[in-house]
């Protein structure tokens, strides 16, 4: 079976298929759907990664249990600024792991070797930094940097220290955008001249504060940290992505996905230009609804400049579109609707499935797509498992394997930066352009 594998490889590699560009599931369980890796075959044979989650909020939580599927994952540890979550924890978890309020309690554990970095934006870069020079490992959420100043020394650390550093944005892991890099590396749909995504009715629209807190429960002088001083106030500890303070409003929050995704597949460093227009309403100081354009120059990969438009309405109750999970990428020869488990290919002209015979495999069902007129296809992986466990089982094998991440500091930077950018822009009113080569800010 081994040489069986290693001879399919070899196959998709003479095929033009770089070996980083492998899916990861080649390497292991053929019954598999998505990703999985040698750990999940050999259970026997996992050397243990011992987990701390900071920042237990509902991100910080889901991350920390899809971690906990991944064969030989062990949490020892969760820190959080609000009493409730630590005892939620223990709940969850176990009464002998530790829960504390500090950080860097965790920090200098000798048997901790990564840690989920799961807080609120403005805390992202200080712990990522001092987690890696702790020797830790690092799976950070997205936006990863709360301003653009904080890109460089969050590159540095990781670089210094040689830790495996992922950002959160578990859509890009997905097959179906990894058909869809595919496809438009192919040419399937001409030169690529546009991408659309649209968010409304958002599960995070509403401010939703638990009931019966206390203020004494939460360590709130700790919470600021050196952002500006403030009373408290609960909205501003529970629902911090409304704050600019703490978050970095609708952008940081669910455009840096879509960002995540298009950069992926058109293997581009990010944007040039943004301009952003809003409205805020409500609890915050940030956008509720929010139209962002973006100007990509030409990729690596050879393709033409294209543009970028994202939108995002937490008024409107109607429409229900979620852009990270459903984008369309428009071409001169056709368009792709992208979804994290399927492609539709939609043709200028006639098209079958015999056009793409010749590409390699990357998972069960969806390297053969599914006539549905003779212009359209569509490639779906059935009872496909999901990303998010894909993108995190990368970050955990890339520990094991001494191997590096796609969504490493530099594309983690390069993604985040546009998400801040809109916010920038929104404020000023005008174009903000960026150099995501270089990593600095142009007039």
């Amino acid at each position: 079976m081994k040489e069986e594998r290693r001879h399919f490889i070899k196959q998709m590699i003479a095929g033009g298929v770089a070996a980083t560009a492998l899916p990861r599931m080649l390497f292991g369980n053929e019954s598999h759907h998505g990703y999985s890796s040698d750990v999940e075959i050999h259970s026997q044979e996992v050397a243990p990664v011992r987990l701390a989650l900071i920042g237990k909020g509902g991100q910080g939580t889901s991350d920390t249990r899809t971690a906990l599927k991944v064969p030989g994952v062990q949490l020892v540890a969760v820190c959080d600024l609000y009493d409730m979550r630590l005892q939620a924890a223990k709940n969850e978890w176990g009464a002998d792991i530790e829960a504390t309020r500090e950080y860097k309690d965790i920090l200098s554990r000798n048997d901790v070797d990564a840690v989920i970095v799961g807080t609120s934006d403005h805390w992202h870069q200080k712990i990522c930094i001092e987690a890696m020079k702790a020797g830790k490992h690092v799976y950070c959420e997205k936006p990863v940097i709360h301003k653009v100043n904080e890109a460089k020394d969050l590159i540095k650390a990781q670089e210094l220290s040689g830790r495996v550093f992922q950002s959160g944005s578990q859509g890009m892991s997905s097959i179906g955008n990894r058909k869809a890099k595919q496809l438009v590396q192919s040419g399937a749909i001409g030169t690529v001249n546009l991408v659309e995504a649209a968010f409304t009715s958002g599960p995070r629209q509403a401010c939703r504060i638990p009931e019966g807190y206390k203020q004494a429960d939460i360590w709130w002088e700790r919470y600021l940290m050196n952002s500006p001083k403030a009373a408290f106030e609960p909205s501003r500890f529970f629902c911090w992505r409304h704050w600019k303070d703490y978050g970095t409003g609708i952008a940081g929050d669910l455009f840096v996905h879509v960002l995540s995704s298009l950069q992926y597949i058109m293997d581009s460093q990010g944007p040039s230009k943004v301009y952003t227009t809003g409205d805020i309403d409500g609890v915050g100081d940030t956008p509720y609804i929010m139209l962002g354009h973006f100007d990509y120059p030409a990729p690596r990969n050879g393709s033409n400049a294209f543009k970028a438009s994202l939108t995002a309405n937490y008024a409107d109750g109607v429409s229900k579109k979620w852009g990270s999970l459903d984008f369309t990428i428009i071409g001169s020869e056709g368009t792709l609707k992208v979804e994290w488990d399927k492609v539709t290919l939609k043709k200028v002209r006639a098209t079958s499935a015999a056009d793409y015979a010749g590409l390699a495999a990357l998972g069960s069902t969806i390297d053969t797509p599914e006539q549905i007129s003779n212009t359209e296809l569509l490639f779906v992986e059935k009872d496909y498992n999901n990303c998010h466990l894909d993108h995190i089982s990368r970050f955990f094998d890339a520990i094991r394997k001494q191997t590096k991440v796609e969504a490493d500091v530099r594309f983690a930077v390069q993604t985040a930066v546009p998400a801040i950018m809109c916010f920038e822009s929104f404020l000023s009113g005008k174009p903000v352009y960026w150099d995501s080569v270089n990593l600095k800010m142009k007039k």
